[in-house]
């Protein structure tokens, strides 16, 4: 299967016309510069056509394991992943009648400058799947709560597993794999598997520190706003706030992972729908500092929207945001995850945006 991976420096700042609103600083920071390195590959997500609901069969099929060693290079010269992430909107078709397409994939790698460490890892990776159920809740009606479900038990599981020998969650992140779960498994509402993959990254300096994780899930409140030619998203949820009362407590924020749990209410004929999705949000503490609630971080959440462009074979979407993580990175602010949300709008015949947040948190620094 084909596919290309290309290295980024970079940018000095943001582009022109990027109209990405970054926080200021009253006064200069004093603490250590974050630096970037980005690492672009293109995954290639094969559909498997057959008939049948054999449980175990591959239904598509991915080769995002032959990137694991160049994701592991950058550890040689200090760097660490802080995120694989899909780039949203983004698939190209190889071949007019191939049921093969390609989908691009970022590592983020971050370096804290001028920050002295003994401490040495190696990336690892943990295969997971991730089962959905249909689900109603409140009173059974038509007009009632429906929607689904997802069980991350078994990534849950994984976490903490390493976490017993001084290993770090990095990133969660969904591959494209599908599994089929078997035509029983269809008729009680269990969905296909999906495939997740979990980046850790272990120890091999003697007496790792050890670190707690906490999971958290949270609601986001969707609502769409019906309109012509093209309606609008609502999404609703205080990012800011959910992130600022853990990491005030000495937390730091690892991942955010949206978990496809969703609700949907119907009350009769409706204009503007609304629903429910939930998320789950990864926060990381030192052991020996678990019962310390004395802050180590300050976060902040950057709005970025993303623009998707659709063409034959497919739709092209770059990832635009190297500009912002080097800006950032200069007054010591570290990508903690990106997450992608339902807002989108439509700018044109084939094109749209999508709203992103970037996710940053830096340390502390005394005055």
């Amino acid at each position: 299967m084909g596919a290309t991976v290309s290295r980024q420096s970079p940018g000095p700042r943001p582009a022109k016309g990027q109209q990405v609103v970054l926080p200021t600083d009253t006064v200069p920071y004093q603490g250590a510069p974050c630096q970037y390195h980005l690492i672009d590959v293109s995954v290639t997500l094969q559909h498997n056509m057959s008939f049948g609901f054999a449980q175990g069969r591959t239904m598509t099929s991915t080769n995002v394991e032959s990137y694991y060693p160049i994701l592991a290079q950058p550890y040689s010269d200090g760097f660490e992943l802080t995120s694989f992430y899909r780039v949203p909107g983004a698939a190209q078709q190889q071949g007019m009648f191939s049921m093969a397409i390609n989908i691009p994939f970022q590592g983020i790698f971050t370096k804290m400058l001028g920050v002295p460490t003994h401490e040495h890892w190696q990336l690892q990776v943990e295969k997971s799947m991730m089962f959905v159920h249909t689900m109603r809740a409140g009173i059974l009606s038509l007009s009632g709560s429906h929607g689904t479900q997802g069980d991350i038990s078994d990534i849950q599981m994984k976490i903490a597993q390493h976490t017993q020998t001084g290993g770090r969650l990095l990133c969660i992140e969904m591959t494209g794999q599908a599994m089929s779960q078997g035509m029983g498994a269809a008729m009680q509402g269990i969905s296909q598997g999906m495939g997740v993959d979990v980046f850790f990254q272990v120890p091999l300096h003697p007496n790792p520190k050890r670190y707690t994780y906490q999971a958290v899930n949270v609601g986001i409140g969707i609502r769409v706003q019906m309109g012509f030619p093209a309606g609008r998203i609502h999404v609703e949820c205080d990012w800011l706030g959910q992130m600022a009362a853990f990491l005030q407590q000495g937390w730091r924020l690892v991942e955010i992972f949206l978990d496809q749990t969703q609700m949907q209410q119907h009350q009769g004929v409706s204009f503007n729908p609304q629903m429910a999705m939930n998320s789950v949000w990864f926060f990381e503490k030192e052991t020996d500092r678990l019962n310390d609630p004395t802050p180590q971080y300050e976060g902040t959440v950057v709005e970025y929207y993303h623009k998707i462009k659709a063409g034959f074979g497919g739709a092209r979407a770059p990832p635009g945001w190297t500009p912002v993580l080097q800006e950032m990175g200069q007054r010591g602010w570290e990508l903690a995850c990106i997450l992608e949300t339902p807002d989108t709008r439509m700018t044109g015949m084939m094109t749209m945006k999508m709203k992103l947040l970037l996710f940053f948190q830096r340390r502390l620094v005394p005055h």
